[in-house]
């Protein structure tokens, strides 16, 4: 059997649903995620013989009480997801030396973004609404660290606050105030025109309607706005800076996301290796290191379980968890601890094929059913519509 859990009403009441991995299908779901209530039904059903779970520790509890003879199998896409997470939380905390690495990769251009330039009367609607957010957010970083320091819990600040429990630990964890990472954007029509602006912009050309005219005249068929929020963008918040306040000749990387940071640390999706943007992404990733050698250590760690995992040897797990045990990251160590309280059902994900995937499709599907009906059916409409052969 896969099991797992699906919300009745999100962040309040919670189901489970339980799937014949066998069968393919799903034979159970009721309300509760509880320990007492999944082992009751565990009790009624003893034939089951392996179990495949994620790391919820209520599912695994409730196996160990009504099932201790079944095996339980730790899902390996979980176990991937909770590496993640370690070491995000680590890149969180070291906020500060993101920015310095990202700082030192030079990618050509003209010089974007605009934090801590003095604001003015002339910045764009988007742009003041940008700044309003920030402040926004930084008032409630000093408030959480006034708090903190005045010797306040995680879960006290969180209820004091109103404010979610995960964000305050982020907040006490990092370093310094977690700036916001500007959202990557698709391609656009004017791609192709961006690095003529940023010339036009270097030879102190800062008129948008100008530069609109130029393009247009290049082959550019979109509208006026985009140029004109291209070139605010390239531009000091004043809108036309002086000649004294021309921005320099060199674009350095923007700081990525703890969880993009990820993704280069360990290489997931590398795809395009011709791509020079992943010659930035290295550069970046080296500096890191350079800067901050534990990023050395937990990276060479992270790839070594990505590898372990993808081609299933357990014999070289224990010597890897070993290592994870003696990572200088805290974070790292906190990982290593939970595997060991899980051992046995991750030791089961190396060497027999069940995982949950079968039961996170099923759940899908139930939440599916469930938007069908605007999310007002019963529990047991619900059920039967998730059970029924129809």
């Amino acid at each position: 059997m896969g099991i797992d859990d699906w919300a009745i009403a999100k962040g309040h009441h919670y189901g489970t649903i339980v799937v014949d991995l066998e069968r393919r299908e799903p034979i159970e779901v009721f309300a509760g995620r509880e320990a007492t209530a999944v082992a009751a039904w565990m009790r009624a059903n003893p034939s089951i013989r392996v179990i495949a779970r994620d790391r919820a520790g209520a599912y695994s509890e409730a196996a160990d009480i009504a099932l201790p003879a079944a095996t339980q199998v730790s899902d390996r896409w979980h176990l991937l997801c909770n590496l993640r997470d370690n070491v995000e939380r680590m890149l969180h905390r070291l906020g500060p030396q993101l920015r310095r690495a990202a700082q030192r990769v030079n990618v050509g251009g003209v010089a974007l973004g605009r934090q801590g330039m003095p604001r003015g009367s002339a910045l764009c609607r988007w742009q003041r609404l940008s700044d309003e957010r920030r402040a926004t957010r930084l008032a409630l970083y000093e408030r959480v660290m006034t708090l903190h320091m005045q010797g306040g819990t995680m879960k006290g600040i969180a209820r004091e606050l109103s404010i979610d429990h995960r964000t305050v630990r982020k907040f006490i964890t990092s370093s310094a105030f977690p700036e916001r990472v500007r959202r990557a954007r698709g391609p656009t029509p004017l791609d192709a025109h961006r690095r003529y602006i940023e010339e036009r912009i270097a030879q102190g050309c800062y008129s948008p309607r100008r530069i609109w005219q130029e393009v247009r005249q290049r082959g550019y068929t979109g509208c006026r706005a985009n140029v004109h929020n291209c070139v605010a963008r390239l531009l000091s918040p004043q809108g036309k800076p002086t000649s004294a306040q021309a921005p320099s000749p060199v674009r350095t990387l923007p700081c990525p996301s703890a969880r993009r940071a990820f993704g280069w640390l360990v290489g997931w999706k590398k795809l395009a290796f011709n791509d020079p943007k992943n010659v930035d992404h290295e550069r970046f990733v080296q500096a890191l290191c350079e800067i901050e050698p534990v990023v050395a250590e937990v990276r060479s760690i992270a790839r070594e379980f990505l590898g372990l995992m993808h081609r299933r040897r357990l014999r070289e797990f224990d010597r890897w968890l070993e290592r994870l045990s003696q990572c200088s990251a805290p974070e790292m160590r906190s990982f290593a601890r939970s595997l060991r309280s899980d051992l046995a059902a991750v030791r089961a994900a190396f060497t027999l094929p069940w995982s949950n995937g079968q039961a996170e499709g099923h759940v899908n599907r139930l939440k599916y059913l469930k938007r069908q009906m605007y999310g007002r059916a019963s529990l047991e409409l619900l059920r039967l519509r998730v059970l029924g052969l129809n």
